[in-house]
């Protein structure tokens, strides 16, 4: 998940076509609920169908089409937004952190590669007990990168960690439980009410085990240098620069990963990431500026990848200061920007107006208006308000991101129609961030994406006032909103839980703590090299199954 600014996308369907596409899924997965119920490891809860997956069928089929895997060879990646900020697995809201620490880590249990399901981590299997309160995990056989053994006693420490300490930005996202470790491969949760959930939480990031042996004896140090059992293992990380991953050669997962090194290059200028990339110092290149989208697309040498992250880019207002305490202030924001503009001339096409705060997953309110445009409407509220005669906002950017600026000019025209004036203020990433985490901003532009197939995660983290993030910083509170995402939690029946998250959104949707953008569609390109590239739902990849054909 990320806080971080607004991506590219690339030239494809209209929103129209999009929305269309997204109701048919969605009808389709509600229909296929019970039978994938029943397929799933989801033993209670609803299952979550971890986003908007556009030819997914494709993957399948290109996988199949492929030569057998080549080991060997390395990769280089971009890191677009910023350099990695923690790999303590409690610590990071990054998704930098987060792409690079689950190839270090594992967890117990993960995404499947269709980022849908869930399949078996370090635990092999799992049993639920009858009342749904007791989870029994076998252990399998594995080591961390230094040679020593996992056991059950680096999973009950690593758990309880991402539960109960006070370092833990993802605690709010876990039950609070019993944990037991009664032999060296046998692991057990005690609830103390349903957790709807909790194997999704589970497949979380933040659920990487470490070794208790190295954390005790290095504290804090150990993340300098992290050790865990996956498939790749921490090298060097040059600051600002790069992080370097070696393969594990004791892994698991017999055979893999196929590559030998990743090399994670911090690029936040989108001109030094395609210069790199063509110049073949990249492998992966992400966010991808629109502008060179086509001439990519038509280039027999790479591969675009549109496939479409749960994500959503939005605004966020910080309701603590007037007068955007004013939830018709905000309205008026949301109603007065016209969002198709923004969609068809700096997305080219590829994304959806955002209507909901749920990006578009399993859970996602297509029946939620939203702020389409209407100037008449902008205009009749902020007259209700106390500066319907004008007044000047701040919103925050980061250097380095055309798309985001050109979206702030576009916003910018737009709020003069109801004499508001946008100062638009360009910060580096970290002194953005440093602003935004002091609640020193007014309006600051982000955009996140769901780590889980759960919608629990982005309910907590976004509009959940004691979730964790003070509703991604906004510090947006409605007693409603938080009894209804609470009550969501425990709700083991997957229809109820859906109208809980439909009411959820209404609710949010109305308060607008946001200026609700857009969903873009996916905009990472490879080299034509490199085989079985997948980029999840969850926004993360599975680079221990990725190959490269020219070795």
């Amino acid at each position: 998940m990320a806080i971080i600014d607004s991506g590219e996308a690339h030239k494809g369907k209209s929103s129209t076509q999009e929305t269309d596409l997204a109701a048919r899924q969605w009808a389709e997965w509600r229909s296929s609920r019970r039978q994938l119920l029943r397929m799933s490891a989801f033993a209670g809860g609803a299952l979550a169908a971890g986003g908007f997956v556009p030819g997914m069928s494709n993957f399948v089929q290109s996988a199949m089409a492929q030569d057998s895997p080549k080991s060997g060879g390395t990769l280089a990646m971009s890191l677009a937004d910023d350099d990695v900020q923690s790999f303590d697995p409690i610590i990071p809201t990054d998704n930098m952190s987060i792409w690079t620490q689950v190839l270090i880590y594992d967890t117990l249990i993960r995404v499947g590669p269709d980022g849908n399901s869930l399949e078996p981590g370090l635990a092999t299997e799992w049993t639920k007990s009858d009342d749904g309160l007791t989870l029994t995990f076998t252990l399998r056989e594995a080591t961390f990168h230094d040679g020593s053994a996992f056991t059950s006693a680096d999973a009950l420490y690593s758990i309880d960690r991402a539960l109960n300490s006070p370092d833990s930005q993802w605690a709010f996202i876990f039950p609070k439980s019993t944990l037991a470790a009664p032999d060296p491969r046998t692991f057990v949760i005690t609830l103390p009410q349903p957790w709807a959930p909790l194997e999704a939480d589970l497949a979380l990031f933040s659920a990487g085990i470490i070794s208790k042996a190295a954390h005790e004896a290095q504290g804090d140090d150990l993340f300098q240098h992290p050790i865990g059992t996956g498939p790749f293992m921490f090298d060097s990380w040059d600051k600002q620069a790069q992080v370097v991953l070696k393969k594990n050669a004791s892994y698991w997962d017999a055979g893999k990963p196929y590559l030998d090194e990743l090399t994670f290059k911090v690029l936040t200028d989108a001109n030094a990431r395609m210069l790199q990339f063509q110049g073949g110092d990249l492998d992966i290149a992400t966010t991808v500026p629109y502008s060179q989208i086509e001439s990519l697309k038509a280039n027999p040498d790479v591969t675009f990848h549109d496939e479409a992250v749960a994500r959503f880019d939005y605004w966020g207002f910080n309701v603590t200061k007037d007068p955007l305490t004013d939830v018709k202030v905000r309205q008026a924001i949301n109603y007065a920007v016209n969002k198709d503009t923004i969609i068809q001339n700096v997305l080219f096409g590829a994304g959806q107006m955002a209507n909901t705060f749920l990006p578009l997953m399993y859970g996602h309110d297509t029946t939620v208006a939203g702020y389409p445009y209407d100037v008449d409407k902008a205009k009749a509220l902020i007259a209700e308000t106390a500066v319907k005669d004008g007044f000047e906002v701040e919103v925050l950017v980061a250097t380095g991101d055309p798309v985001t600026a050109q979206i702030a000019q576009l916003v910018a025209n737009d709020l003069k129609a109801i004499n508001i004036t946008l100062k638009v203020t360009e910060l580096e990433p970290g002194a953005k961030r440093d602003r935004r985490n002091a609640f020193d901003f007014e309006i600051n532009t982000g955009y996140y994406t769901t780590d889980i197939i759960d919608p629990d995660e982005l309910t907590n983290f976004a509009v959940e006032s004691d979730g964790g993030a003070f509703s991604v910083w906004t510090q947006y509170k409605n007693a409603d909103v938080d009894a209804k995402i609470k009550a969501a939690r425990i709700e083991l029946d997957p229809e109820k839980r859906l109208t809980m998250y439909s009411d959820i959104q209404k609710m949010t949707t109305d308060d607008a703590p946001f200026l609700f953008l857009f969903y873009p569609t996916g905009n990472t390109v490879t080299s034509s090299a490199i085989q079985n590239f997948k980029i999840l739902p969850t926004g993360n990849y599975r680079l221990w199954e990725t190959w490269r054909s020219d070795v």
